[in-house]
């Protein structure tokens, strides 16, 4: 699956509905351009604690399977749950994080996990088998 705005505009309102009870309010949704980080979830806080500037962010690197693309952008969701809802503002994969994924894995049959092995990701076309190797390394 090729990653685009509208791809992933999708997806989030998917996952928002099926997974979050659609509370969460659309971020903005970015493309990167990385081999070592498949997605990512940013937010800034002002002064009173109220969230600003949320953002999901997604690898173009990689031709994803429907299953890779949700199991990493529900796990960047429930970074933005957890902190949109104040319960974990710092982002963390701690204990609410993995009891979070848990809850989602169990009843959905996610693969959601803290860390991501690269191994199984298929590099799209045109893109750089060196660089991912290199990534693999370190």
């Amino acid at each position: 699956m090729v990653i685009a705005k509208h791809t992933l505009l999708a997806t989030f309102y998917l996952c928002n509905d099926k997974y979050f009870g659609g509370i969460l309010p659309c971020p903005k949704l970015e493309i990167m351009h990385s081999y070592r980080t498949l997605g990512f979830f940013s937010c800034e806080y002002d002064l009173y604690g109220g969230m600003f500037n949320e953002s999901i962010k997604m690898s173009d690197n990689y031709d994803y399977t429907e299953a890779q693309l949700t199991n990493i952008f529900v796990h960047e969701m429930i970074h933005y749950y957890l902190a949109y809802m104040r319960i974990d503002t710092r982002c963390t994969h701690g204990k609410e994080f993995k009891k979070m994924a848990t809850e989602l894995n169990s009843k959905y049959g996610l693969g959601i996990t803290s860390t991501i092995d690269l191994t199984p990701y298929k590099i799209k076309e045109g893109k750089s088998n060196f660089m991912f190797k290199l990534c693999t390394f370190f």
